[in-house]
């Protein structure tokens, strides 16, 4: 999910209503699932320092933690609708659908097709008050890897990143470029965040160091089992 500035294309894919309502109990089963997770913040001055922040932010965090992204935003940000950005592909498509059981709104764009559209999509939500949410290292990888989209959003933004990160008690990991990790029901699983302020990130010599200072930052905050 990088942000790219090219602009080819500009009708997305999407699922048809009858894919989704035939993928409609799985949906169901999606959101108990999540419902049943049990947060808990490893340190409390990262709940605090987002409790205190009520403005926009640029949700910042790995690829293959993504299954709990949704229920955590509807948890600790219930004032603000949380958009992420996604491939216009028919890949996309799945996404846009998996997004919408979480409860975060698409929006399509990548560098091959609605690139500059998506990023003024994407400014657009931040300025009405609202939160964007982008997996650096998305869609395709490689893992753990970041590209320069989300932080030269936060540049463009002027808004702060939040590094996310969950740590799961027990989980399966898939066979997957990026090891998409999906933990058991009713597991406890450890949240931490960090605000990465313009100042702070953007006082480098240039937007690679930038992007590699946030990459070393939400590396220090990711645990693997």
């Amino acid at each position: 999910m990088s942000v790219d500035r090219t602009g080819k294309g500009s009708n997305p894919f999407h699922n048809s209503f009858v894919t989704k309502f035939l993928l409609y109990p799985f949906g169901l089963l999606f959101r108990l699932w999540t419902f049943s997770i049990r947060f808990e913040y490893k340190s409390q001055n990262g709940k605090t320092e987002l409790e205190n922040h009520p403005n926009p932010i640029i949700l910042f965090l790995w690829h293959n933690r993504l299954f709990l992204a949704g229920e955590w935003h509807s948890r600790f940000r219930k004032n603000k609708t949380c958009f992420g950005l996604i491939s216009a592909s028919r890949d996309g498509a799945w996404l846009e659908t998996f997004y919408g059981w979480a409860g975060i709104k698409a929006i399509r764009g990548s560098q091959n097709r609605r690139g500059a559209q998506a990023v003024r999509e994407l400014i657009k939500v931040i300025k009405s008050g609202n939160d964007v949410g982008v997996t650096p290292d998305g869609s395709r990888g490689p893992r753990y890897k970041a590209k320069q989209g989300a932080v030269a959003l936060a540049r463009i933004a002027k808004q702060p990143l939040l590094l996310l990160s969950f740590q799961y008690s027990h989980c399966i990991k898939l066979k997957s470029w990026d090891e998409f990790v999906i933990p058991y029901p009713f597991s406890k699983v450890i949240v931490r965040t960090r605000l990465l302020y313009p100042g702070e990130l953007f006082d480098r010599d240039d937007e690679c160091k930038a992007v590699e200072y946030a990459q070393k930052a939400l590396m220090e905050m990711t645990f693997d089992q």
